[in-house]
């Protein structure tokens, strides 16, 4: 069976969104929030507006996730003092913990994805990746002007 890229895509997707489902659920995350708290570790305290930017989402869901992330203790919101209408988003140790140990089974689940791939074949396949997301990037880009 023939799949298009599309398909493919969508079912690779799906299986490590499945794998990472029981991970997801013990540390008490739902769907988008492990990204928001690896954001936060990688690249430190920001604002609402950065998040949304980085992954392209809206700026309203990413208010939604981490006011549920701050109820349950992942992070804390304060005001930012550069500009009064932006919250500065940052990590609690439990927040901490959590991505942290999110970033580790992802990276233990990309080793198991690519098993058997040579180097050159991930590099290349990272890159074929990137070039897949510049082309959606631009074409997204090309249409608002």
């Amino acid at each position: 069976m023939d799949l298009s890229l599309n398909q493919l895509l969508f079912r690779v997707f799906h299986e490590k969104d499945n794998a990472l489902r029981p991970l997801r659920d013990e540390l008490g995350l739902g769907r988008g929030q492990p990204r928001i708290l690896s954001y936060l570790l990688s690249h430190g305290p920001a604002t609402q507006n950065m998040v949304a930017s980085y992954f392209r989402i809206d700026p309203a869901a990413v208010s939604r996730m981490t006011e549920t992330l701050r109820k349950n203790g992942f992070l804390t919101r304060t005001e930012n003092e550069d500009c009064r209408r932006s919250n500065r988003l940052e990590l609690t140790e439990k927040g901490r913990e959590a991505a942290v140990r999110w970033v580790d089974e992802c990276a233990a689940l990309d080793e198991r994805i690519l098993s058997g791939f040579t180097k050159a074949e991930r590099d290349n396949l990272h890159a074929l990746l990137e070039r897949l997301l510049d082309n959606l990037t631009r074409g997204r880009e090309n249409e608002k002007s």
